[in-house]
C-alpha cells in the first residue's frame, strides 16, 4: 500500500504561475481562489466541499525551480511522486520531487534521494 503524504511538495522548472494554477484547477476538481500574490510568491486556497487547501508557489526556490507546496493533502494523489507524474504530463515541464516521505527526527539532512521527470521519464537524482 503507498503511504499517503499529509502534505506535497515538487519543483518545477521555470513554470508559467497560470498554466500550474489551470493544471491545479483541472486536477483538483475545485475553484482555484488566489488570496495573495506578490513577485514571485502565488498563495492559492481551494474549497472542496468543507475542506481546503492552500496552496504556495515560490517561482525562486531553488535556481530555476519553482517549489509548489500543497499544505493540506486532500487531492487525488498519495505522495509527491504522483503529482509530480501530473503536473508533468500536464506542463511537460522537468519536475523534481522527494523519493520519500520527511520525517521531523530525520531533520534538514535526511538521506532520502530525489527523482528528476523529465521528457516523459523518470530518473534518480542527487541534488
Amino acid at each position: 500500500m503507498t503511504e499517503r503524504f499529509p502534505d506535497i511538495e515538487i519543483y518545477l522548472m521555470k513554470p508559467d504561475p497560470q498554466a500550474v494554477r489551470q493544471w491545479l484547477e483541472q486536477s483538483l476538481s475545485g475553484q482555484v481562489e488566489e488570496l495573495k500574490s506578490s513577485a514571485g510568491h502565488s498563495h492559492w486556497r481551494v474549497t472542496q466541499a468543507a475542506r481546503m487547501m492552500d496552496i504556495f508557489l515560490n517561482e525562486n526556490a531553488e535556481k530555476n525551480f519553482a517549489s509548489l507546496w500543497i499544505k493540506q493533502n486532500d487531492t487525488p494523489w498519495n505522495n509527491d511522486l504522483d503529482c509530480a507524474r501530473s503536473a508533468h504530463q500536464a506542463l511537460g515541464c522537468e519536475i523534481r520531487c522527494s523519493d520519500s516521505g520527511w520525517q521531523e527526527s530525520e531533520g534538514e539532512n535526511g538521506d532520502g534521494g530525489w527523482i528528476k521527470l523529465i521528457r516523459g521519464e523518470e530518473k534518480p537524482l542527487r541534488w
